[in-house]
Parts: structure tokens; sequence; C-alpha cells
């Protein structure tokens, strides 16, 4: 029976993080990449005169191969990539990955228009 083997919880694949509210101040982790991203709003049929829409996003990590490390984590919505986490929701949502063993998380998000195009923000739960 030497030597002991731990075994590892079985890896989940999805975790929900968050409850949907259509309250826009619930949305404050503004993601990063949107100018970028224009083909994915187009994709999802989302123009600069449309209202802002909730809809639930996937966080999925991209892992560094070199490093064998988590490097970033993509913003999906409806399987089109539409932005990516900056710090310190990089930093939580890498962390609730490893705590909850889960390959994504599945969070509230708004897509809005800025001046700058659509944008993407992801529910305050992530903080």
């Amino acid at each position: 029976m030497w030597p002991f083997r731990r075994r590892k919880e079985p890896r989940l694949e999805s975790v929900s993080i968050g409850t949907p509210s259509t309250d826009p101040d619930d949305y404050s982790v503004l993601t990063v990449g949107q100018s970028r991203l224009g083909d994915s709003f187009t994709a999802l049929g989302f123009t600069n005169d449309d209202a802002p829409r909730f809809e639930l996003a996937t966080l999925a990590p991209l892992v560094d191969p070199g490093m064998k490390r988590v490097a970033d984590v993509e913003v999906r919505v409806h399987g089109h990539v539409v932005g990516y986490l900056r710090p310190p929701a990089l930093d939580t949502a890498i962390g609730l990955l490893t705590e909850h063993r889960a390959a994504a998380l599945e969070v509230p998000a708004m897509i809005f228009v800025a001046p700058s195009g659509p944008e993407v923000r992801v529910h305050a739960d992530l903080q």
C-alpha cells in the first residue's frame, strides 16, 4: 500500500459565479480587448445602436505552454471572445478556477456601447 497517493477531486467543467442582474451598476469589472474583437460583436449581432445586453459569459483560462501556467483569461459570450480580464479580476478568476478545480467560470456580463465602441463588463461578484 505504499506509497500513498492522494486522489484529486474530479475537474468540473464549469462553475457559476455571481447572480444575473439588469442593473448596470452591478457590472463593474471592465474587460480589455474590445477594439480588436469587432468581429465577435458583429457575429453576436450587437451594434452601436443596441441597448445594453445582459448575457452569461464564460471565463476560460489561456495556458502558457512554456510556463504551464494560466497567462490570461478570456471572456466568451456564445462562443465568441469578447474580451480579456485585467488585474485584479484576472487574479481573482485564476484563484477561483484553481479553488473549484474548474475548467471555466460562468459569470453574468453586460455588453454595452461606449464612446470607443462595444465593451463588456463582468459582474462585480468576480472582484
